[in-house]
């Protein structure tokens, strides 16, 4: 693999980053490559100034190496996929904006996002979803999607693109053509959907056609393969360039979900000797190559940069690079670059002095009017013999690192800060009980099981007073009774579909995702 080899495949490349600040090799690896941008996720975070400082940092290096502004991309979705939270807070989440049934107000909440995006420097939202969520056992999607029916969906996708492109960041909608259905994680399988091409064209892409009317500049394909095909949408020419290019009539960029996933990697011959794990190094190569001989024109990586060259980079020798970039034609690798090169201009055009949020209070307005009520008991509010809450919250296996759930936790037993003044820092003094964890088989996809997270207040042996769910997969009839049994009240803020799953009795909040706001709500309906 030779650089001039490199070279030629960085321009189709977003990459990852290791740490909150820039390594020297990763500021020498960007200054020498011309990559599209970067993605950047919670290892990247601390708080707000030190996102600025590193968005600074990236847009020097390529300025001054390339002479071009980055896509500084990243997945702020709202509740559980909010890798800033740390920074700008944790939004809701999609299904919580559409559960208020006012378009309005999610247009209010994407213009806030995006506001807050570019006051610490991102200019790219790799969102919103556009996924229908019809498989209710769906355990990727979920919250993330703004439901379960197509033409309301539609609408609020329009509607979040519109806010997010005004608010002055660029768009990415995902994941075509249509995620909700698979009951399957991708990131750890290879989802081959209930639906057909021409199903996908009824009722799936109908929101990925609105989005597109509203001007969203880029499109995240799937590692999903529809009914009745053997590869993955990312892989897969007639979904690119058939249904996305020709019969959606999209000329902008188009952008592969990150080619760690095994839904990509299990479409691929393995090397002899490899199994799990990361990729083989031709399988890499492969990968790369395949995705954009379909049509894909930014191929993302999740991982760090140094990691992702240094595996390219071994195969110096090999030839792998030449075969790939001389399998390719000049004339689709041309014009993949001409439309890489527009949405650098334009964000280029966007770049502007950082903005502070103008519209802070729309998080906790779609709190209020999106929470559901299912049982209306007369056990509020619930206090325990030193006036705290006594609680469990459950969550999946090792899930309680992610900041969202920390900051969901914390404010629901110690209260918020506004927001500027150290909101989403892990607040410090709760006495947890320990962790348990209970192996049940019903998670899909690997998972192992649930860990209780008790917060005492009063003594240890107390009764508890109320049960957070906040597993983001589903979770089988037989578990739920056993997490909720003797509740006085039970918060379903992860998995929604479990609020079928809960016997008459406990006093039932649904909140619709996980988010500060949404704590904030719970808190005040629980201690009030």
């Amino acid at each position: 693999m030779t650089n001039d080899q490199l070279q030629e495949l960085a321009p189709h490349m977003i990459v990852g980053l290791s740490g909150p600040r820039l390594s020297d090799d990763e500021k020498a690896l960007l200054a020498s490559l011309r990559f599209s941008g970067v993605i950047l996720f919670e290892r990247n975070v601390r708080d707000a100034r030190q996102l600025m400082e590193l968005a600074r940092e990236i847009r020097n290096v390529f300025r001054q190496s390339h002479g071009y502004v980055p896509l500084i991309a990243a997945d702020h979705e709202g509740g559980l996929i909010s890798v800033l939270g740390r920074a700008i807070g944790v939004p809701p989440t999609q299904m919580a904006a559409a559960r208020t049934g006012d378009a309005h107000l999610c247009e209010r909440l994407f213009t806030e996002n995006a506001r807050r995006l570019r006051a610490c420097g991102v200019n790219m939202l790799l969102g919103p979803v556009a996924d229908i969520n019809s498989e209710h056992r769906n355990p990727v999607i979920g919250t993330r999607s703004f439901g379960e029916d197509a033409e309301a969906v539609s609408s609020f996708v329009s509607a979040a693109v519109s806010a997010a492109r005004a608010g002055g960041v660029l768009t990415c909608i995902k994941h075509f053509p249509g995620h909700g259905a698979s009951s399957v994680d991708s990131h750890l399988a290879l989802p081959v959907l209930s639906a057909t091409l021409d199903q996908l064209r009824k009722k799936d892409m109908l929101p990925f056609a609105s989005g597109l009317k509203a001007g969203a500049e880029s499109v995240m394909v799937g590692h999903i393969a529809a009914q009745g095909r053997s590869l993955p949408a990312s892989l897969d020419t007639e979904i690119i360039d058939g249904l996305l290019r020709k019969e959606l009539g999209f000329e902008g960029v188009v952008m592969t979900d990150a080619l760690e996933m095994e839904g990509v990697r299990a479409a691929e011959p393995r090397a002899a000797g490899v199994a799990g794990g990361i990729l083989a190094r031709r399988d890499l190569w492969q990968s790369c190559g395949r995705a954009l001989g379909a049509g894909n024109d930014i191929l993302l990586f999740s991982k760090p940069v140094a990691e992702v060259v240094s595996e390219l980079r071994a195969l110096e020798g090999s030839g792998a690079g030449a075969v790939l970039l001389d399998g390719l034609s000049p004339d689709l690798l041309r014009a993949s670059k001409v439309r890489i090169e527009r949405l650098l201009e334009i964000a280029s055009r966007k770049d502007r002095e950082f903005e502070l949020p103008s519209d802070p209070g729309v998080y906790g307005e779609i709190a209020e009017r999106s929470i559901g009520v299912k049982e209306k008991a007369e056990v509020l509010p619930l206090r325990g013999s030193e006036g705290g809450l006594r609680a469990i919250f459950y969550v999946e296996k090792g899930e309680f690192a992610r900041f969202p759930l920390q900051s969901f936790v914390m404010r629901v037993l110690q209260g918020s800060k506004p927001f500027g003044e150290g909101a989403g820092d892990a607040a410090t003094g709760v006495r947890f009980g320990r962790h348990v964890l209970f192996p049940y088989d019903s998670l899909p996809n690997g998972a192992t099981g649930i860990e209780a997270l008790a917060s005492y207040a009063g003594e240890p042996d107390a009764h508890f007073d109320c049960i957070f769910l906040m597993n983001r997969r589903p979770l089988s009839q037989e578990a739920i009774t056993e997490m909720c049994s003797g509740a006085r009240a039970v918060v379903v803020a992860g998995w929604p579909y479990a609020v079928d799953f809960i016997a008459r009795g406990p006093h039932v909040l649904i909140t619709y995702g996980i988010y500060d706001a949404a704590a904030d709500a719970v808190r005040s309906r629980l201690m009030a």
